[in-house]
C-alpha cells in the first residue's frame, strides 16, 4: 500500500504542477493569439478542458490519501471515539462500493471510446473524450486502492479500541 500512496503523492504533486503550468501557458497563448493577433487557436480551450478534467479525476486519490477532501463533520465530531471509528470503517466501505460502481460504468464508457478512438468532432477533432473517459476508471481504481489502505488503518484503530 505504501507504493500506491507514494504513486498518489507523486501524481498529485507533480501532476498538479504540470497540469496547472500547461493550463496557464495554453491559456496565455490562446488569449494572446486571440486579442493581439486576431487569430485564436482551435485547440486551446479543448486542450485546457481535457487537462483540467483528467487532473480533477486523477487527483482524487491524492486528496483522499492526504485526507484533504472537503467534508462536513459537525455530527461526526460530536460522537464518542468508538462511534467515530465505526463511522470511519462504514464510510470507507461505502466509498469503496460507490467507487466500484464508478469504475465499472466508467469502464463501460471508456472501453468503446478507446476501441473506436472516439474524437470530439469539433474543429480540432481531438481524442479528448476518449482520454477523459479513460481517466474515470483509472481515477476510481486509484481511489479504491487508497481506500483499501485507509480501511486497513481504520480497522486496526477500531480493533485497538475494543
Amino acid at each position: 500500500m505504501e507504493y500506491i500512496s507514494l504513486f498518489n503523492r507523486k501524481l498529485g504533486e507533480y501532476g498538479s504542477i504540470a497540469a496547472y503550468f500547461a493550463i496557464f501557458i495554453i491559456t496565455v497563448y490562446d488569449v494572446a493569439m486571440r486579442y493581439f493577433f486576431n487569430s485564436p487557436t482551435v485547440w486551446g480551450l479543448e486542450l485546457v478542458i481535457t487537462i483540467a478534467a483528467m487532473h480533477y479525476v486523477l487527483a482524487g486519490a491524492y486528496v483522499l490519501d492526504e485526507d484533504m477532501h472537503v467534508r462536513i463533520d459537525v455530527i461526526y465530531n460530536l460522537l464518542p471515539r468508538k462511534a467515530r471509528l465505526v463511522m470511519d470503517v462504514v464510510a470507507i466501505g461505502l466509498s469503496m462500493i460507490f467507487l466500484a460502481v464508478i469504475f465499472y460504468y466508467g469502464g463501460e464508457q471508456a472501453l468503446p471510446a478507446i476501441q473506436n478512438g472516439e474524437r470530439s468532432g469539433g474543429g480540432w477533432n481531438s481524442h479528448a473524450p476518449m482520454l477523459m473517459k479513460a481517466a474515470i476508471p483509472c481515477g476510481a481504481a486509484l481511489m479504491i486502492l487508497t481506500c483499501v489502505g485507509r480501511l486497513k488503518i481504520a480497522i486496526g484503530r477500531l480493533s485497538h479500541e475494543w
